[in-house]
């Protein structure tokens, strides 16, 4: 039976491949950052590692040995709840890379799988963006065979929006009129998994329905059975105002650099996902 480290395995995604990896037999080992974290895997998996991958010296070499394939949904979560203060480099760049060098130095891994985001090569300048782009790069560049899959946005990102539309407090930046097409976490968890033997080296997915930023914000308000008209925030209100976020909170500051110029260009992939965001979020409510 072969194995597959996952890095990322407590979140939304990293759940779902776990899960699709249960199902293809695989032996799955885990990182968890805290011996809590390692309990809610440890049902779900064959073996949980307590390491920070941010941190090095964490990270021992008994990690990757008996390893044959690596899948990394490891990164700094993008909801407004998460208060951690490490930036995106540090998570889902540093993190990610201090595990390929120790992959490199003591692992025999036939193929690393590393979740990047779609389109992230157009917004050099989105510390989001940067941080996947820059880590794909390296991966690409390590010596090991490798897939970057790479999805617009996953459905469970919209999770967090429920609570305020409850409180009828949604807004959308911007006319709201750029697309862009979310997919189901499940389908991108079957990706990576298909990738471990699969020859592509880049996998580009997207679900079916193509939506406007605004289109997007209504229907999760919809979902909560509140229809009212969705605020619309100017450009120049909110560029006012991120500069003295910056100050404040670099964290913050990224995620809402990041919110803004998604809403700027359409970002549409390839269509691959069938399920759609209006059954998800009629679940999840």
């Amino acid at each position: 039976m072969e194995t597959v480290l996952v890095l990322g395995g407590t979140g939304s995604l990293g759940s779902s491949i776990l899960e699709v990896l249960r199902q293809r037999a695989y032996r799955i080992r885990a990182t968890a950052r805290t011996p809590l974290k390692a309990e809610q895997l440890k049902p779900s998996v064959n073996e949980v590692v307590v390491c920070d991958p941010t941190k090095p010296e964490t990270l021992q070499p008994s990690l990757v040995q008996g390893v044959d394939y690596i899948i990394s949904a490891l990164g700094k979560s993008l909801s407004l709840s998460d208060t951690s203060r490490a930036s995106f480099h540090d998570v889902d760049f540093q993190g990610n890379l201090n595990l390929l060098q120790l992959a490199q130095a003591h692992g025999q891994i036939k193929k690393f799988v590393y979740v990047a985001a779609f389109s992230g090569e157009k917004h050099p300048n989105v510390a989001y963006f940067k941080a996947h782009e820059t880590f794909a790069q390296a991966l690409q560049q390590s010596g090991i065979e490798a897939t970057i899959i790479k999805p617009p946005a996953l459905f469970s990102a919209f999770l967090d929006l429920l609570p305020m539309a409850r409180k009828g407090r949604l807004a959308s930046v911007g006319p709201g009129d750029c697309l862009t097409n979310p997919i189901h976490e499940h389908e991108v968890a079957e990706a990576c998994v298909q990738a471990l033997t699969s020859p592509e080296t880049v996998v580009e997915l997207g679900g079916p329905v193509s939506y406007s930023r605004l289109e997007l914000v209504q229907l999760v308000g919809k979902a909560v059975g509140k229809n009212k008209p969705v605020t619309k925030v100017p450009y120049w209100l909110v560029n006012s105002f991120l500069p003295m976020v910056r100050l404040v909170n670099r964290s913050l500051y990224e995620k809402a650099a990041f919110f803004v110029e998604v809403t700027k260009t359409d970002c549409v992939a390839p269509k691959k996902g069938h399920l759609r965001l209006e059954d998800y979020l009629a679940e999840h409510v």
